[in-house]
């Protein structure tokens, strides 16, 4: 009786085996020959142009280097660049702590 149990056994296990096999490549296959990218996305993606431009990195270096000045609120700051731009800027009034936060320590 033990050799029919075996058998009967083993003749699950065989096609059950063959079939989870299968059915994974067929997974990997499907996954490979599929593309997630619709024929009008396909159509609209352009490659890069591999010339990159050297003359913009040169004007950055030019470029003047602007420390912004942190002073009263509702002064106005002319830097540089701005100023050849013809703009201006709105500094913006420093935070200014409340009398609970001066006093209150908070616990560790």
């Amino acid at each position: 009786m033990k050799k029919t149990q075996q058998k009967n056994l083993l003749f699950i296990v065989i096609p059950s085996t063959i079939l989870i096999i299968l059915w994974i490549i067929f997974g990997v296959y499907n996954r490979a020959v599929t593309s997630t990218i619709s024929s009008s996305q396909q159509i609209a993606i352009n490659p890069i142009a591999p010339v990159f431009d050297t003359s913009v990195l040169e004007l950055l270096k030019k470029r003047a280097v602007v420390t912004p000045l942190l002073t009263g609120a509702g002064q106005t700051v002319i830097t540089p660049a701005s100023e050849a731009a013809g703009l201006t800027e709105e500094v913006p009034p420093e935070p200014v702590a409340t009398e609970s936060a001066k006093g209150e320590e908070l616990p560790l």
